[in-house]
């Protein structure tokens, strides 16, 4: 999140956003918004440039309409990563075990009958 902060910086057009964790934003103030540590508010600043008659609403209303599934997408493909990142690690230290795990000795066996054999 902090980095639709921040992504304001390299354009000067786009919109203001603001993120406010646990607590809601100050226009949700009274209405009953729900709080707490898994919850979080996202807003967005919209300047008369952006809300202008033509086609430049329609895209903002696109724009902002879409922008749920843009931040799940997001949030799930961040997910993958850490789950493959996971696996990789996860991979890595059992080689890191196996490597370490003494070798068994071969040992020479006799049957009842007297016959040797070796042990694989």
């Amino acid at each position: 999140m902090q980095e639709f902060k921040e992504g304001r910086r390299g354009s000067t057009t786009a919109p203001q956003v603001q993120f406010s964790h646990r607590e809601p934003p100050m226009e949700l103030a009274g209405t009953g918004a729900r709080t707490g540590d898994n919850v979080g508010y996202i807003s967005f600043v919209l300047f008369p440039r952006a809300t202008a008659a033509g086609a430049q609403r329609q895209k903002t209303i696109d724009l902002i309409h879409t922008f749920r599934n843009y931040l799940h997408y997001h949030i799930k493909c961040s997910k993958a990563y850490l789950h493959c990142r996971m696996r990789a690690r996860t991979s890595a230290f059992l080689k890191v075990l196996n490597r370490a795990r003494p070798e068994k000795k071969a040992t020479e066996k006799k049957t009842i009958s007297g016959k040797t054999f070796t042990r694989k």
